[in-house]
């Protein structure tokens, strides 16, 4: 029976190892991922580690492990095996356990975090550069929030990596608008089943695109730029201003 536990034991260590492999490395597949991806990739890491979580607080994991920590312990000539062997698969175990421990915690804190960000970051799906310079100052607050608090998020990876995004998707959303003005701004386009403009050389067009029109559009996106750049050094005046601010 020890034997056959200790089999088990192996090659569930194996199967969590790659699991967790598999989480950590879990990469997103678009291009250029935008903050809604960012939260929704923490959502699933969440998912997955809270289900391994499970497994291992589960009724056999317990009983194998609390029966292998007994034989580890028993003198190795009533096994017939040295105790060693057994010692080392409870120790591997036990790391797993506090990695998946420690990763979930990770994942649930950032999840916590990066969901107060969510109201904020949906105009830079679904608005203009009027609504999403309208929205800078609050999603700018709630990135403050994470950089002072949050405990694993905080750090200088992460905080650049989810500018890049938000920066990337704001790009995104003013060549959206840009292209297609017209279909975001005239109801009776809005139901269209044509789809969205996404080449940029229709541009040139002045038929399309009368000058009088695109150029107070672009005018809007560069206003978006100054001032998500003004707000950000604001931000980061604030924060350089709180006695224990970064």
């Amino acid at each position: 029976m020890i034997a056959d536990f200790e089999r088990i034991f192996n090659v569930w260590s194996e199967e969590i190892e790659k699991a967790l492999r598999e989480v950590e490395n879990n990469n997103f597949q678009e291009k250029e991922p935008g903050p809604k991806q960012e939260l929704e990739n923490w959502r699933t890491k969440m998912r997955k580690l809270t289900c391994i979580s499970e497994q291992l607080r589960s009724k056999n994991c317990r009983t194998v492990y609390d029966v292998l920590t007994q034989a580890s312990q028993n003198p190795a000539e009533q096994l017939g095996k040295p105790r060693d062997k057994i010692y080392l698969a409870t120790s591997k175990w036990r790391s797993i356990e506090l990695k998946v421990t420690e990763l979930l915690n990770e994942a649930k804190d950032n999840v916590k975090y990066l969901a107060t960000l969510e109201k904020f970051i949906e105009p830079l799906y679904e608005g203009t550069p009027e609504t999403i310079k309208d929205t800078l100052p609050a999603l700018m607050n709630s990135i403050k929030m994470i950089h002072t608090i949050a405990r694993y998020y905080n750090t200088n990876d992460s905080m650049t990596g989810l500018f890049v995004k938000i920066t990337n998707q704001m790009i995104a959303q003013c060549k959206y608008n840009i292209l297609n003005y017209k279909r975001i701004r005239d109801p009776m386009m809005q139901g269209s089943s044509k789809k969205p403009q996404t080449d940029d050389g229709v541009l040139w067009n002045h038929d399309e695109y009368p000058p009088e029109e695109l150029i107070p559009i672009l005018k809007s996106c560069l206003d978006l730029n100054q001032a998500y750049q003004k707000q950000y050094e604001i931000t980061k005046e604030r924060l350089m201003n709180m006695p224990k601010g970064k």
